[in-house]
């Protein structure tokens, strides 16, 4: 029944109250709130009303408007109130310039104090912008105090002014809609503890407590698109109304010639705008003569379907059409592979409703989803808190302009310039009840530029990129190079240095160890060798074991090397993957994933590059292989977070994985695996900012630690973004699909920005960075990885450099060349160091500057 439905029909609903779903509504649609008396109103007209401020914030009163100014994390104020229960809803209008969601407490006179039973999460928007919040509570006994957390950072937010009304949710709702062609079945829910009587096309039903019923109401086709109202009408309640707009056309084929139509676009792209006499309500989108996508509605405003004037279009083909309803225009255009839609608006609109068609392969909502093969958006199984509804979430949690989804007809994208927009995605489509994929923008004045071709996901992410002008140029780099390297040492010297050596943060929980990640760069930035006790490797989150090699201890790096890659080979399955056991399997389908597998491919593939190990490249390879039949980043961070998770680090890997594998073997299909996986990583990069530092910052997963929290869309944690941009050094080599080095140099500079530039964690790189509050929080991790980073980007050798003439092959901490069977190696006058030559043979070399050497081995 589903498939045949697919087929041959698409639904629009509209409620009267549409939005950002509330906790636990999985349709998408906000309840239907029925708002009585006020009961109570601050509006600061002349002081702060009975507010005082609690902690972390003070308080003051400009111009009739409470301004709120949070000092720290947990900012909250209270009034003293008296209103009884049980149903109540809060209003307040108000503008925020910190992060965190907001949260309403009630104090009763049956429970003293503030608690968490008693209270109510909201998401706040963090842009500047005046907006109103409405909050439906349940109060048991009678309020005697209200507290108010502005969110969960410093910053400042100000209040218009805050009303309590009796009231409460809708106690029928109508839970979802389905439809055919005569049709419309919607399934109604009565959530009181009574029986609620309502009328509906005619009849009267009664719902009993808690029940739901299935009720039908006719969907004549009296056009290919039809919008039709569902109405509930309770005895005592207000209506309920959803508008539904029944596509009846055919998925395959071009339309009947009896149907009339403005046709936009005169090449292989056509938008097909019906247009009966009552005015246009929908488009289709084909190409190639075959129905990709459907326009349903054209246009929503005031979250109804509207209808547009076409009576003076042309009947032929034409590249631009314009249409005007009442308070708005629609221009739609077709050029190429792309449709433009530009719509004015005097009051809030949504369009274009894009509703692509057939079944999912991948989908991607930059910053908040990135959707494998029948994946389902705003699902709960990488975050399990009210956190995962992101339909239509805050457009600062959107990293980049794009919205996409791919199926057997080809790529569907949409991407726009104004990042002050709305964006709104669902697939399935739970807003509209049905089985296509869903995407529209929210504003005034919207532009909307729309691919459709036959591509990859991967190929509409490079496409978003170009289409916006290319990359963003940089920003602005808070000290030289030079100056950077000091103010790494100053991290090493102080916060993560102490007994027994340094930490890999700052915080004393972290272990003190001799690092060789540490010690390397301490090497490379001063010339010294530090003292140490017995090295232990790692330390950074890129490796680097060029101390080894200036301390007379290759050997014991070629037996730690030599013994991880045997434990990866041994751990390898026959089909050439990596299987994960843990508890972070809940939630994925299966135990395995592109990051799990390819850190380990990596690791393989780097040693067979070193040391041209036989057994470490055929294990590589094959992983590199099986890598193939992945399609989404994720996976590569099981410490904390689901197998599921798709995330920047397993983008990282890949690439890093797929250009050793590229330049030990020259095969170009690896080399379009690491392209394709470098772009699968552009979404968790920021190309777009309103704050000093956001540009090129780096969320890294679309997840939440343990699925719950701290839920990380939106929140930067740039070492991640550090590993994938060090990654795309070695691709920029190869490859100039993207400006890679612009991208990576983007990351670092970003990275650059939000690191402790004085005070007693000077140098190190904050975990965490806030985007709106624009404050740092830890753990705070040493600076060794970025100074990795840079060098890389200045191609400058970071650990350990690499020659290969296909004799011999060398690794040494300095830059090396082979020529005619001899090494020149650019060494450091009066340094003692070894280099490695075909895996096996050590040398120790003295330096006189210029050091050369004979590759062949010595006589026995």
């Amino acid at each position: 029944m589903l498939n045949r439905f697919r087929l041959s029909l698409c639904v629009v609903l509209a409620l009267c109250a549409v939005g950002p779903a509330p906790a636990g509504r999985a349709d998408g649609q906000k309840p239907v709130l029925v708002i009585g008396p006020l009961l109570h109103e601050w509006k600061f007209d002349s002081g702060v009303d009975g507010w005082q401020a609690l902690h972390d914030c003070g308080i003051s009163t400009v111009d009739g408007v409470m301004k709120i100014v949070s000092t720290g994390k947990d900012p909250y104020l209270s009034a003293p109130l008296k209103a009884a229960g049980p149903d109540a809803v809060i209003k307040l209008r108000a503008r925020s310039m910190a992060a965190g969601n907001g949260q309403f407490f009630w104090a009763t006179d049956r429970a003293g104090g503030f608690a968490e039973a008693s209270s109510k999460h909201f998401e706040m928007f963090h842009d500047g912008k005046w907006r109103e919040y409405t909050l439906p509570i349940r109060v048991d006994g009678t309020i005697t105090s209200l507290r108010f957390d502005p969110g969960a950072a410093a910053g400042t937010v100000e209040v218009d002014w805050i009303r309590l009304y009796r009231g409460g949710p809708h106690p029928l709702s109508i839970e979802r809609i389905e439809a055919n062609a005569d049709r419309i079945v919607l399934h109604v829910k009565n959530a009181s503890g009574g029986e609620i009587s309502f009328e509906h096309s005619g009849k009267t039903h009664s719902l009993g407590a808690g029940k739901t019923l299935a009720l039908t109401q006719e969907a004549k086709l009296e056009g290919e698109f039809v919008r039709h109202t569902v109405r509930l009408t309770p005895k005592h309640l207000p209506a309920i109304e959803r508008h539904v707009v029944v596509f009846g056309g055919k998925t395959v084929g071009l339309p009947p010639k009896t149907r009339r139509y403005v046709t936009i676009g005169k090449g292989e792209l056509t938008v097909r705008v019906a247009r009966p006499a009552s005015g246009a309500l929908g488009a289709r989108i084909e190409r190639g003569g075959k129905l990709v996508a459907v326009m349903a509605p054209i246009i929503r405003v005031n979250d109804e379907p509207r209808l547009l004037d076409c009576s003076d279009a042309p009947d032929a083909p034409v590249d631009s059409a314009l249409f005007s309803g009442s308070g708005h225009t629609v221009r739609i255009s077709v050029r190429g592979d792309e449709v433009t839609v530009d719509i004015m608006s005097d009051s809030e609109a949504e369009g274009p409703v894009v509703r692509v068609l057939g079944s999912l392969a991948q989908g991607l909502f930059a910053g908040l989803e990135y959707l494998g093969k029948g994946e389902k958006s705003s699902s709960k199984l990488d975050i399990e808190t009210d956190d995962h509804m992101r339909i239509a979430p805050d457009p600062m949690l959107v990293t980049m302009p794009l919205m996409a989804c791919v199926t057997e007809h080809g790529a569907v994208a949409m991407t726009w310039k104004d990042m002050t927009l709305g964006p709104v995605y669902a697939s399935p489509n739970v807003l509209d009840g049905t089985a296509d994929h869903r995407m529209s923008l929210r504003g005034k004045k919207i532009t909307a530029t729309i691919l459709v071709k036959s591509a990859t996901l991967e190929d509409t992410i490079a496409w978003a990129v170009k289409r916006g002008g290319g990359l963003p140029p940089l920003p602005k780099s808070p000290r030289d190079d030079k100056a950077q390297l000091e103010l790494a040492m100053r991290s090493i010297n102080g916060p993560i240095s102490g007994e027994g050596g340094w930490g890999h943060c700052a915080e004393a929980r972290w272990k003190r160890q001799y690092f060789a990640d540490i010690a390397s760069t301490i090497w490379r930035i001063t010339g010294r060798v530090p003292k140490t006790g017995p090295l232990v490797a790692g330390g950074a989150h890129v490796r680097n074991d060029a101390i080894f090699f200036v301390t007379g201890q290759a050997e014991r790096w070629l037996a730690i090397r030599s013994g991880e890659v045997r434990r990866i080979i041994a751990s390898q399955q026959a089909d050439g993957s990596f299987r994960y056991a843990g508890k972070y399997l809940k939630g994925h389908f299966e135990d395995t994933s592109s990051g799990h597998c390819a850190r380990s491919a990596a690791s393989l593939l780097q040693w067979a590059r070193f040391t041209g190990d036989a057994e470490a490249r055929r294990a590589g390879l094959k992983a590199l292989e099986f890598m193939k039949r992945f399609c989404t980043p994720r996976g590569a961070q099981t410490w904390e977070l689901s197998l599921h998770t798709p995330d920047v680090l397993a983008s990282a890997y890949l690439v890093q994985a797929y250009v050793l594998g590229y330049e030990l073997t020259g095969r170009n299909d690896y080399l379009a695996e690491a392209r394709r996986w470098a772009l699968s990583g552009v979404p968790f990069v920021y190309l777009w900012s309103n704050r000093p530092t956001m540009l090129y910052a780096s969320p890294p997963v679309y997840g939440a630690t343990n699925f719950r929290a701290p839920l990380w869309i939106g929140l930067p944690v740039q070492w991640c973004g550090g590993v994938y941009a060090y990654a795309l050094v070695g691709l920029a080599r190869h490859d100039k699909t993207l400006d890679w080095m612009r991208l990576a140099r983007g990351i670092y500079i970003a990275a650059q920005q939000m690191q402790y530039p004085d005070g007693p964690l000077a140098g190190c790189l904050p975990d965490i960075f806030q985007l709106p509050s624009q404050h740092r929080a830890g753990p705070s991790i040493n600076p060794c990885a970025l100074a990795s980073l840079q060098w890389a980007l200045a191609g400058q050798v970071d650990s350990l450099a690499i020659a290969d003439d296909g004799k011999h092959r060398i690794v040494a901490p300095l830059p090396v060349t082979i020529t005619n069977g001899r090494a020149s190696i650019e060494g450091r006058k009066g340094l003692t160091y070894q280099i490695v030559i075909d895996g096996r043979r050590i040398v120790t070399v003295k330096s006189r500057g210029i050091d050369e050497l004979d590759l062949a081995p010595p006589a026995k």
